[in-house]
């Protein structure tokens, strides 16, 4: 097993890199706790670079104690002389100054000292109220051009607290906080680089508010009917394109509805392992169709898609399907919907409710009313002249059209060659499509659009917003992409190909995956679902997961750190299946994903290290004792029960304790070697190493065998 690096010796130089210091200032260090080396390539032993790196913490910690001490002195140092009380007070004594004399020398002075007061207010408050905002991992070079402070002193000021930091190197957001704090600004800490700057430009182009149709997301249970009720209200047949008759991406689809209205509807899966696709569509809808089956229950799903759609603060009108089965009880669900706080208007709520059929299309006018109604009182507006801003629904590789990225547009208007920003990402649309492959040129607040252009597949529940040019849209994306490299290398989770080659001793109970899928939700779905496998003894550990093909770079992951291959719903291509053959990697395929947690739990129950378990085989009396130079005492013996076998392992039980255990040396029935003697017979036994043998011991023969278990 490969020593871990703190196990092994350090020289100056290599400890003085990882603390940010010179080796001179190490060294000067190594002096002050009596730590004698003769240079900078001396070696350190680990005890020492433990002493050393205690140091170091005992002296951030005492000086950020000092950063607090300092903070509050500044906030008494920079508090008003003049606060707004002594204004009031200053403008109540003038103004009866006045009222009593009525001289306009004491109403100049009046006027003068109050607006001198407030000005004085206004610079103290600006002052005091200086905020930066900075994303993670910001450099003291960008730190310094946010607050119009030389790099020098910024430098400066992060030595003093005892970080050697370079004005490129890339710093936490509580480091960097510290310094902010000794230039008295407040730090923001801002979760997407250029976001708020993207929106202010977008809403300060004003435009119209209109009027939008509603973005409706069907929510419930697997198997309660959601994709069936969506083809009777667009009179199509998804449920048949879905493997297993379960959908296993979000759809959106536009619905027109009486006089011209039109509805917004994503169908998102019901099945457990997408719930962070769930939540994602509860996030961009308006309304929610709760829909729970008349022949069933409110099931787990059902519970967490309310509490969805309560978290994002979204209305809920339920939909009670299949009834035109002879089993259905709709008073039953809506008794149990009231037990989880969903009051139908017909039992005392606020809740609109129909009973529909998606078979014989029964009451789903009534329903579609129902859903336009709850849309008016919301007063659903939007801005169709401003840029797009919208939200990622899928993303995919598509082998004819390249990267296909399905976005609803929830304001502005996205129009062909508009550049945009997709979370990480950025393009310039190319193409559009509705979700009936018809091209649009333009897709308004509320449509659901394919839109083709994107650099990369983006994670689906990424906002996308139209910006001004392609250098805008590269400028934002690069400095999401660094701050995501930045995270990925300091994140406890992220295991580099040196980590493996480390750890290849310890990984026995690991099984790596490198998952791919065509879409990035469902990627992302599949990871969720794996990670939950496993037990304290075995656990799955994702390597690479993301939309796409199997490609020779996946293959090469793979075999570097001894990893399978999951594809879903898409295959390797020709590269990467001769890649995998040559270099013994497992791809394995599929279409349905309860069958990948069905394999990956047998996989995983493979790895389980078997139990282990007694199994007697047969034991022998000691009659007598015989002296054998060279070969030692010899029990002679006769077998009781069972079989006495040479390969097996022994026990000496003396007044039924256990006196010895060990192997067979020798086994002997008169002088001929013997692989075993059964009940019934005399033999003779040698103990390897063990000659304390005394007449009426009990020899017992016995193995350990291994039984498979199960996860």
């Amino acid at each position: 097993m490969a020593e871990t690096s703190e196990g092994k010796k350090k020289r100056v130089y290599e400890l003085a890199k990882e603390l940010n210091l010179s080796s001179e200032a190490l060294l000067k260090v190594l002096e002050e706790i009596d730590i004698t080396v003769k240079s900078h390539m001396s070696s350190l032993a680990p005890e020492q670079v433990a002493e050393v790196r205690n140091r170091f913490d005992q002296e951030k910690q005492e000086a950020r104690s000092r950063t607090v001490k300092k903070k509050k002195k500044k906030r008494r140092r920079h508090k008003p002389r003049v606060t707004a009380e002594a204004v009031k007070t200053v403008r109540d004594t003038l103004a009866r100054i006045d009222s009593s004399t009525g001289k306009s020398r004491q109403k100049k002075r009046r006027k003068h000292r109050e607006e001198k007061t407030e000005k004085q207010l206004e610079m103290v408050t600006e002052k005091d109220t200086k905020t930066i905002r900075i994303t993670e991992y910001t450099s003291p070079s960008e730190l310094s051009e946010l607050m119009g402070v030389p790099l020098s002193k910024v430098i400066g000021k992060f030595m003093e607290l005892g970080v050697m930091a370079t004005a490129n190197q890339r710093l936490d957001v509580e480091t960097i906080s510290l310094v902010a704090d000794e230039f008295s600004f407040c730090v923001e800490t801002v979760d997407s680089f250029g976001a708020k700057e993207i929106e202010k430009k977008r809403v300060s182009t004003g435009g119209t508010e209109t009027s939008r149709s509603p973005i409706v997301t069907v929510m419930g249970h697997v198997d309660h009917g959601k994709t069936a009720l969506l083809d009777r209200i667009r009179q199509t047949n998804v449920i048949a394109t879905e493997s297993g008759g379960i959908t296993q991406h979000i759809g959106a689809y536009v619905a027109q509805v009486g006089d011209g209205k039109r509805i917004t509807f994503i169908d998102t899966p019901g099945h457990e392992a997408f719930t962070a696709m769930r939540t994602r569509g509860a996030r961009v809808t308006d309304i929610v169709i709760l829909v729970v089956a008349a022949d069933s229950r409110v099931m787990p799903q059902t519970e967490e898609a309310i509490d969805h759609a309560r978290a994002a603060g979204v209305p809920i009108v339920v939909a009670i399907t299949k009834i035109d089965l002879s089993t259905a009880n709709t008073d039953l669900v809506k008794n149990d919907l009231a037990s989880h706080s969903v009051l139908i208007e017909e039992w005392g709520g606020n809740v609109l409710c129909s009973e529909v059929s998606s078979i014989t299309g029964e009451n789903i006018d009534d329903l579609l009313e129902k859903v336009l109604m709850q849309a008016e009182m919301l007063e659903l507006t939007a801005y169709p002249d401003r840029p797009a801003k919208g939200t990622v629904i899928e993303g995919e590789v598509d082998p004819r059209r390249g990267i296909v990225v399905n976005v609803i547009i929830e304001d502005g208007t996205l129009r062909v060659e508009d550049d945009f920003v997709a979370g990480r990402c950025a393009g310039r649309v190319r193409a559009m499509y509705d979700e009936n492959e018809n091209e649009l040129t333009e897709a308004g607040p509320g449509t659901p659009v394919q839109v083709l252009g994107c650099s990369e597949v983006p994670d689906a529940g990424d906002s996308i917003v139209a910006v001004s040019d392609e250098h805008e849209a590269k400028r934002i994306t690069r400095r999401r992409q660094l701050v995501q490299r930045e995270r990925d290398l300091h994140s406890s989770k992220m295991i580099s190909l040196e980590d493996f080659w480390k750890k290849s001793g310890e990984t026995e109970g690991i099984l790596n995956l490198v998952v791919k899928a065509d879409v990035q939700g469902t990627a992302e779905a599949i990871v969720d679902a794996l990670t939950k496998l496993g037990n304290e003894e075995v656990s799955v550990n994702i390597i690479r997961s993301g939309a796409g093909g199997i490609s020779g770079n996946d293959v090469n992951l793979a075999a570097a750190s001894n990893a399978v291959i999951i594809g879903f719903r898409v295959r390797p291509d020709v590269r990467a299946r001769e890649e995998a053959s040559a270099k013994d990697v497992e791809i394995v395929t599929f279409s349905v994903i309860h069958q990948v947690e069905e394999t990956i739990t047998k996989a995983l129950s493979g790895l389980l290290k078997p139990e282990k378990k007694e199994e007697f085989l047969g034991s022998a009396e000691v009659r007598d004792l015989f002296k054998v130079p060279k070969a030692g005492v010899i029990a002679g013996s006769y077998v009781i029960s069972g079989v006495i076998r040479r390969n097996a392992q022994l026990r000496l039980v003396r007044n039924g304790v256990d006196v010895w255990t060990g192997t067979v040396s020798s086994l002997k029935r008169f002088k001929e070697d013997r692989k075993e003697v059964k009940s019934g017979f005399e033999c003779g036994i040698g103990l390897s190493g063990f000659n304390d043998i005394k007449v009426g011991d009990v020899i017992e023969s016995f193995e350990i065998v291994s039984i498979a278990r199960e996860l």
